[in-house]
C-alpha cells in the first residue's frame, strides 16, 4: 500500500495540467547516433547516412502501420539524438534534417568558461570548429558543463554517450571498426548501447553495405558486449526496413497476445475504460461526487479513527526554478498524477467497499437476532398476564417479517456490491493504477538527474504499466538545457526530498498506521470472543443453577445470549475479512523495513565529498528501484486481496 499522496491532494490534482497534453501517450522512438570527427569521402558518407535514415524511416512507417500503434495515441513522432561534433555528427543532423523526420536533440559536453556558448571538445584546446552556440533555453538540447560538475575529459564524452544510449530505441554508429580510443568514443558507445539491449545500425567507412545488430543475437554468441565487438562481424547482418522494424517491435509493442483472452491486454482496456478523470464530469459527475464524499470516504474516514495518526503531505516542495518550465518534467507529472488520481479514486472504493460489506453483514446478522430477543420478551410479558396470546402472536409475526425484509434488502446491497466489485476487478485495476503511478513518481525523481532504473539493461516490458511508463519517458524524451554544479546540486536537493525523505516520513507514518489498525482489530476480535464467551458461560450457569434454585432464567438474558452468539462471530469474521484485504499486519513489516532501507540511502547520499555527480546518479536510481521493487511485490499481494463477500 502506498498511497504517497491523499486523496484529497490528488482528487483536485490539476485536471487541466493532466488535459494539456491531448497525446497522453505518443508513440515517439528516439535515433541515437554515435560517429568520427573526421570523414575521408564526404560524398560516400553523405550516401550511405542517407540509405541508413531512409531504412529508419521506412521500418518507423511499418512500426505505425502495425496493430501495435493502436494501443498508442497522438501524432506519431521520431527524434534524433546527437553530439554536434565536426565531422560524421554534422553530417548525419544535415541528412535528417533534409528529410524532415522529427526533431533533433544534440548533445554538448563541455560549457564556455563565461558565456553561453558550448563547446564540443576541451575549451581550452582552442579549436574553433568544436564551439557552438546553443539553441535557447528549453529548445531540444542538453549541455554537461563537465568541468563545473568535476568531470574528467573521457567522462564527459562517456556521459554525453550514455545519455545518447539511454534515451535511444536505436543507435546509428559510424565505426572503422578500430579498438576503442576511450570513453564516449564510437566502440565505447555501441558497447553500451549492445549491454542496454538496443539495436544498432553499422555504418564502416569505405563499405557500402548497412549492417544491423541485433543485441539479443549477441547475447546468444558472446558472454558480454565487450566481448562481442571483437567479433562483430560474425552477429551484423544485411540491413533491411522489415528487418528493423520486426527487431524493434517488441519494445513498442504493448505486453499480451492479440487476439486472445490475455491478462494483461485486458488490464490495459480496463485502465482506459475506466478513466476517475472523466468520471466526474457531466451527466453523472454528481453521482460520482456524491460517492465520493461519502460511501467511498467510509475506509478513509476508519484508518483515520483507528490509525490514530493525522494525514501527511510529501508532495508540497515546489521543484527547483527551470524545472517546471520543462516540457518533459511536466509530461511526466501529469501522467504520474493522473495515474495518481486513478489509485487513489479506485483505492478509496476498494477499500470502502469491503469495509461497507463488513458493516452490512454485522448489521444483518443483528437484524436477524433481533426478533428472538424480542419474541423473548414478549413471551414473558404474556406469561405475567400482561396481553393476550393472539395479539403478542401477530406482533411477532409481524417483527420477524419486517427483520425479514431488512435483512433482504442488507443482503441485495452487500450482493450488488459485491457483483459490482468483482466485475469491475477494482482490487487489480487499483494495483496497476499505482504501481504505473509509483513508477512514474520514481521517474519524476531520475528523469532530472539524467537517470533511469533501467540504465543498464532493457529487455522488452513485461507488464503493460512499465510498457506505458517507458512510452511515457519516451514522449518525455532528455532533459533540457545546461546541467551546471548550481542546477544539479538545486535538482538534487528536491529529489532527495521527494524520492528518499518523502518515503521516509510516509513508510514512517503507514508503520504506526498500520500498527494501530491492526491492534484495533486483535482488540475487537479478542472482546467479541470474550464476551461471547462470558455469555455462554453464564448461560450454562444460570441453566445449572436453576435446576438447583428452581429460579427461571429471565426471558431477556435468554434472547441476549442469542443476540451475542450471532453477532460475536460476525464481528470476528469481519475483522478477518479486513485484514484478509489490506493486511495491516503486513503493511506494517513492510513500511518498518523500507522506512530503514530509505534512510539507508540517505546516509549514503551524504558520505560523498559534496555533490558528486555519478554518485548521486547512483543512490537516487538505487532508491528509484527501491520504489519500483516495492510497488512489484506490493501489487502481487494485492492480487490475493479480492474483495471477501462474507
Amino acid at each position: 500500500m502506498n498511497d504517497a499522496v491523499t486523496p484529497e491532494d490528488l482528487a483536485a490534482v490539476d485536471i487541466e495540467e493532466v488535459q494539456a497534453i491531448e497525446d497522453r501517450l505518443p508513440m515517439v522512438m528516439t535515433v541515437g547516433f554515435t560517429g568520427h570527427r573526421q570523414i575521408d569521402d564526404m560524398d560516400a558518407g553523405h550516401a550511405l547516412l542517407e540509405q541508413a535514415v531512409a531504412a529508419v524511416g521506412e521500418a518507423f512507417d511499418l512500426l505505425i502501420t502495425a496493430p501495435l500503434a493502436q494501443a498508442y495515441d497522438g501524432a506519431p513522432r521520431l527524434r534524433l539524438m546527437i553530439g554536434e561534433a565536426p565531422g560524421t555528427d554534422r553530417l548525419m543532423a544535415n541528412v535528417w534534417r533534409v528529410e524532415d523526420l522529427g526533431e533533433i536533440h544534440t548533445m554538448f559536453p563541455f560549457k564556455a568558461p563565461s558565456g553561453p556558448a558550448a563547446y564540443t571538445d576541451r575549451p581550452e584546446k582552442g579549436d574553433p570548429d568544436t564551439r557552438v552556440e546553443p539553441p535557447p533555453e528549453f529548445s531540444p538540447w542538453t549541455g554537461i558543463d563537465a568541468d563545473g560538475l568535476g568531470l574528467e575529459h573521457e567522462q564527459a564524452h562517456g556521459e554525453v554517450g550514455r545519455w545518447i544510449v539511454r534515451h535511444s530505441d536505436l543507435l546509428i554508429g559510424w565505426w572503422d571498426g578500430q579498438p576503442s580510443r576511450g570513453a564516449g568514443g564510437v566502440n565505447d558507445t555501441m558497447q553500451r548501447a549492445l549491454e542496454r539491449g538496443v539495436p544498432v545500425i553499422w555504418l564502416q567507412p569505405g563499405e557500402t553495405r548497412l549492417r544491423l545488430i541485433d543485441p539479443h543475437a549477441s547475447r546468444r554468441r558472446h558472454a558480454d558486449a565487450s566481448e562481442a565487438m571483437l567479433g562483430l562481424d560474425e552477429i551484423a547482418g544485411p540491413l533491411t526496413a522489415r528487418l528493423l522494424a520486426d527487431l524493434l517491435t517488441p519494445s513498442f509493442a504493448a505486453p499480451g497476445v492479440p487476439g486472445a483472452h490475455d491478462p494483461e491486454i485486458a488490464a490495459r482496456l480496463d485502465y482506459a475504460a475506466v478513466d476517475p478523470l472523466r468520471l466526474r464530469r457531466p451527466p453523472l459527475g454528481w453521482v460520482q461526487n456524491l460517492f465520493n464524499h461519502t460511501l467511498w470516504r467510509s475506509f478513509r474516514l476508519f484508518e483515520h479513527a483507528a490509525g490514530g495518526v493525522p494525514p501527511g503531505h510529501w508532495d508540497t516542495v515546489a521543484p527547483p526554478e527551470g524545472l517546471i518550465e520543462q516540457p518533459g518534467f511536466a509530461r511526466l507529472r501529469a501522467a504520474s498524477a493522473e495515474a495518481g488520481a486513478r489509485a487513489n479514486q479506485l483505492s478509496s472504493i476498494h477499500r470502502s467497499e469491503q469495509l461497507l460489506l463488513v458493516v452490512i453483514a454485522i448489521l444483518a446478522v443483528l437484524t436477524g437476532a433481533m426478533p428472538q430477543v424480542l419474541v423473548n420478551l414478549l413471551s414473558e410479558y404474556q406469561s405475567k398476564g400482561n396481553a393476550e396470546g393472539a395479539t403478542l402472536s401477530s406482533i411477532s409475526q409481524l417483527v420477524h417479517v419486517a427483520a425479514a425484509a431488512i435483512e433482504f434488502a442488507l443482503g441485495f446491497l452487500a450482493l450488488t456490491i459485491f457483483l459490482g466489485a468483482r466485475r469491475a476487478h477494482r482490487h487489480r485495476r487499483w494495483s496497476d493504477a499505482r504501481r504505473l503511478a509509483e513508477r512514474l513518481r520514481g521517474a519524476c525523481g531520475t528523469w532530472p538527474l539524467g537517470i533511469d532504473v533501467a540504465d543498464h539493461h532493457i529487455d522488452p516490458p513485461q507488464t503493460w504499466t512499465e510498457w506505458r511508463a517507458r512510452a511515457v519517458l519516451r514522449a518525455a524524451g532528455p532533459r533540457r538545457g545546461w546541467i551546471d554544479k548550481p542546477r544539479f546540486e538545486s535538482t538534487t536537493a528536491w529529489v532527495t526530498g521527494q524520492l528518499i525523505d518523502g518515503q521516509i516520513l510516509y513508510h514512517d507514518r503507514q508503520h504506526k498506521v498500520a500498527h494501530n489498525v491492526e491492534r484495533h482489530i486483535r482488540t475487537a476480535e479478542n472482546w467479541s470472543f470474550g464476551i461471547l464467551m462470558l455469555m455462554l458461560a453464564f448461560f450454562v450457569g444460570a441453566y445449572l443453577v436453576q435446576g438447583i434454585t428452581h429460579m427461571l432464567t429471565p426471558a431477556w438474558f435468554s434472547g441476549l445470549v442469542t443476540l451475542v452468539s450471532a453477532v460475536s462471530p460476525a464481528i470476528g469474521a469481519g475483522c478477518l475479512a479486513l485484514d484478509a484485504t489490506n493486511g495491516f499486519g503486513e503493511i506494517s513489516l513492510h513500511s518498518a523495513r523500507l522506512k530503514v532501507e530509505f534512510e539507508h540511502r540517505k546516509a549514503e547520499l551524504g558520505q560523498g565529498a559534496g555533490v558528486e555527480y555519478h554518485h548521486v546518479q547512483a543512490v537516487i536510481r538505487s532508491a528509484a528501484q527501491l520504489l519500483r521493487d516495492e510497488n512489484d511485490a506490493w501489487r502481487d499481494s494485492l492480487l490475493r486481496r479480492r474483495i471477501v463477500r462474507g
